[in-house]
């Protein structure tokens, strides 16, 4: 019986996965992603526990909503993990991460159950990273990006990907419980291995963007460290108030505009001519 019991709760122990994947997201600088994988957990943990034995009492919603934000959390992790991947500049990142947002909405919401659930947004995001490094190919006439992305990052990860799918559509009816649960473990590793590692739009080390509570709940980013200490004094800023009028300080023109010159008049000299005592002589004056 508790071997039976185990079993039943195994699918939801495995997607608990995903919270380890959250963590290195959220480490790495992809705070987005992060927010997403959890998103996926939580409600995938939620779906199962409802199949589970005793746990009904944790079926907050219908089981029909559970099962479709289960699925529309998993796959909107694929695709914003590849998006993330293909390191796009913005507008573009945010403009193909909300698309992606809203035609997997629209698609879940039509069938659950079909390939075409992640084999959308799959082959989409494929499409658009292998245009877009073609492109970069072209330009700098080389491989882009390095060996080492595509031996470490994008090789493995789509190893663990594909795996993560056979074992969802092809190999679930061998035994439910132990494959679904592979399941989870094999898409989680994909997602660690396709991440890039470093986010270029989390700043740099020193004003690192972090992901804490208060930036959850205030919808604020906290710098990752204390403003850095520099030698040159601050001025202090005079608050100009309703109360207070601001006084100018020097009596210098705001503008340096030309002015005329000034008119000196020339040194004074003695006139040269006739003196006093030769004219009172010329007119007849004593």
């Amino acid at each position: 019986m508790g071997a039976f019991i185990a079993k039943m709760l195994l699918p939801t122990v495995s997607s608990l996965v995903f919270l380890p994947t959250a963590s290195v997201a959220a480490k790495r600088g992809f705070h987005m992603e992060a927010m997403v994988y959890f998103f996926a957990m939580f409600f995938t943990a939620i779906y199962h526990a409802c199949d589970g034995p005793g746990l009904s009492i944790l079926c907050f919603m219908r089981y029909d909503i559970l099962e479709y934000f289960s699925v529309y959390g998993t796959a909107l992790s694929m695709w914003v993990t590849l998006i993330a991947l293909g390191d796009f500049d913005e507008p573009q990142r945010s403009s193909l991460t909300m698309f992606g947002v809203l035609t997997i909405a629209v698609r879940i919401y039509e069938d659950r159950c079909g390939y075409g659930i992640y084999s959308g947004p799959i082959g989409s995001a494929v499409f658009i990273i292998t245009v877009k490094w073609l492109q970069k190919m072209k330009q700098l006439r080389a491989v882009y990006p390095d060996k080492t992305v595509y031996t470490q990052q994008v090789g493995p990860g789509c190893c663990f990907g594909a795996l993560a799918l056979m074992l969802r559509f092809y190999f679930e009816e061998w035994d439910y419980a132990y494959v679904h649960s592979f399941y989870h473990l094999s898409l989680a590793v994909s997602f660690v291995l396709l991440l890039p590692k470093k986010n270029r739009y989390a700043g740099t080390s020193q004003s690192a963007a972090k992901l804490s509570c208060f930036t959850l709940c205030c919808c604020t980013m906290s710098p990752g460290t204390s403003k850095e200490k520099t030698d040159k004094p601050k001025k202090k800023k005079l608050s100009r108030t309703v109360w207070t009028v601001p006084v100018k300080t020097t009596l210098t023109p705001r503008c340096n505009t030309p002015t005329l010159p000034l008119y000196t008049p020339p040194p004074s000299t003695p006139v040269k001519g006739i003196s006093i005592s030769k004219l009172k002589e010329m007119n007849g004056w004593k």
